[in-house]
């Protein structure tokens, strides 16, 4: 408890909410105060006694609105609400083949030993692919993600893994796709090419995996190559105090995350993608 109200006193967003519903009631408090002293059977303090009322709904909008987005009680089991499902599927069995799919490098990269340009995302991403492959010297590694700048970010991960002791003839590198759908799409040709034993494991944020694994498994229906999930990077965080109500920063910024993830699974649904 003594950490959280520490978190709240030095959230910026916190602080902003507070300030925020304070002002908030101040205002009507003194609208409240300048039409008792009024004459209450007139026109104008029956308008005024309306507008007050009506000002009410929209605060209490504005109030939930802003907590489902940055209060950590609402916020975390949304989002487990999507990392949830293949958390807990079984572990998968060895294969000879990771596809690890990149999660954002900062477009000013101009070399790609600039590791850290990297995001949290495929730092996180790549360093678990790392583990595995370290500890499966046979296992052969597709990075997948396009260039944004000059860099492909398959590049940037890839020369990080060799950084960390993954031998570059053991890795396939996919630079030319922008977007999860063509991820899948230009993996699953260069795995087509590939001699495939035991499930392909694919490597992805937990948010992320929904729509990833989803969309692996529609292009690589017609084949008999078989999609695990694993998901690292998660977001949610478990037993969260109900008390944990004032908003956060952090809170706020895994919101935008499921925000941008949840539009993301409505556009490939509609397009026939998943």
């Amino acid at each position: 408890m003594t950490s959280l109200l520490k978190a709240w006193l030095l959230d910026p967003l916190a602080l902003l909410f507070l300030f925020s519903l304070i002002l908030s009631v101040v205002f009507l408090a003194g609208r409240r105060g300048r039409r008792s002293r009024g004459e209450s059977g007139s026109g104008t303090s029956r308008r005024k006694r309306g507008s007050r009322r009506s000002l009410w709904p929209i605060m209490l909008i504005w109030v939930v609105a802003f907590l489902v987005f940055s209060a950590p009680v609402i916020v975390n089991p949304l989002i487990a609400t999507l990392e949830d499902p293949f958390l807990s599927e079984p572990e998968c069995g060895p294969g000879s083949h990771l596809v690890l799919l990149g999660g954002g490098v900062d477009s000013r990269v101009v070399d790609a030993s600039e590791y850290g340009r990297m995001g949290n995302a495929t730092l996180t991403r790549a360093t678990a692919a790392a583990r595995v492959a370290l500890a499966e010297p046979d296992t052969r590694l597709i990075v997948a993600g396009g260039a944004v700048g000059r860099i492909a970010e398959a590049e940037v991960i890839a020369s990080y893994l060799q950084r960390l002791g993954v031998n570059a003839e053991r890795m396939v590198k996919e630079a030319d796709s922008a977007t999860t759908r063509e991820n899948a799409l230009n993996v699953a040709v260069l795995l087509q090419a590939e001699s495939i034993e035991g499930p392909v494991r694919l490597v992805t944020s937990a948010m992320h995996m929904p729509r990833a694994l989803l969309s692996f498994r529609q292009v690589l229906a017609d084949t008999n190559i078989d999609v695990c999930p694993v998901s690292v990077d998660v977001q949610a965080l478990k037993n969260v105090p109900w008390y944990a109500v004032m908003p956060q920063t952090t809170a706020i910024m895994r919101s935008e995350m499921l925000l941008h993830e949840a539009v993301a699974l409505l556009i490939y649904r509609l397009k026939g993608w998943l």
